[in-house]
């Protein structure tokens, strides 16, 4: 008898090592940025953040490089691949939030939480989940037709990510980033990774 685990989809969670240095140095960047122009996060496409030269936007752009290649090898791809990152900054004030979405025209996804805000004490609503992101299973309706005792029987698998943490995923896995519901601001940085053809990669 064999089982056969079909279809699995990666989320990798990496919380990088030493990170409160760069992110100091990115979250500055980024609010400097911002005071030129407060409404660049919803005109991300316009962004390419990651073309800076500042020492902690070059360590970020590393770690993702690192990240990418384990992601790979994790699935066993082992042969040489090269690729191209689009990249924005997101800042979320009160409220602020990302409607379920997924990453078309790339390959992998994922986004660095610069900053964090604590989770406020009490929230009226159990379902708002504030400062957490959701992945959503691809298999549709899969959910529908659990027993209750599967592993991955639940629709959504909820992440609570803290500052430092590094999340990636494929492109097409639908997410859905939770309100901010903290006073503070939260910043992160997202990018797609997009295979270049030459590699033979889609």
């Amino acid at each position: 008898m064999t089982f056969n685990g079909i279809w699995p989809t990666m989320v990798v969670k990496r919380e990088l090592p030493g990170f409160e240095e760069p992110t100091a140095g990115l979250a500055a960047y980024i609010l400097e940025l911002e005071a030129r122009e407060s409404n660049y996060t919803v005109r991300y496409l316009e962004q390419s953040f990651f073309a800076s030269e500042r020492p902690a936007v070059r360590w970020l752009k590393d770690q993702v490089d690192q990240t990418a290649t384990a992601f790979l090898r994790h699935c066993g791809i082992e042969r040489a691949l090269s690729w191209s990152l689009i990249s924005w900054y997101n800042v979320n004030r009160y409220g602020d939030h990302h409607a379920p979405h997924t990453h078309p025209n790339s390959y992998l996804s994922g986004t660095f939480y610069v900053r964090v805000p604590p989770a406020p004490p009490s929230v009226d609503d159990p379902q708002a989940q504030p400062g957490c992101i959701s992945f959503y299973d691809p298999r549709t309706a899969a959910n529908m037709i659990t027993v209750g005792t599967e592993p991955d029987a639940r629709a959504a698998h909820v992440v609570r990510p803290s500052a430092g943490t590094l999340l990636m995923w494929p492109s097409p896995v639908q997410h859905y980033v939770h309100p901010n519901l903290a006073e503070e601001l939260r910043i992160t940085v997202s990018f797609n990774l997009m295979m270049n053809r030459n590699t033979g990669a889609a």
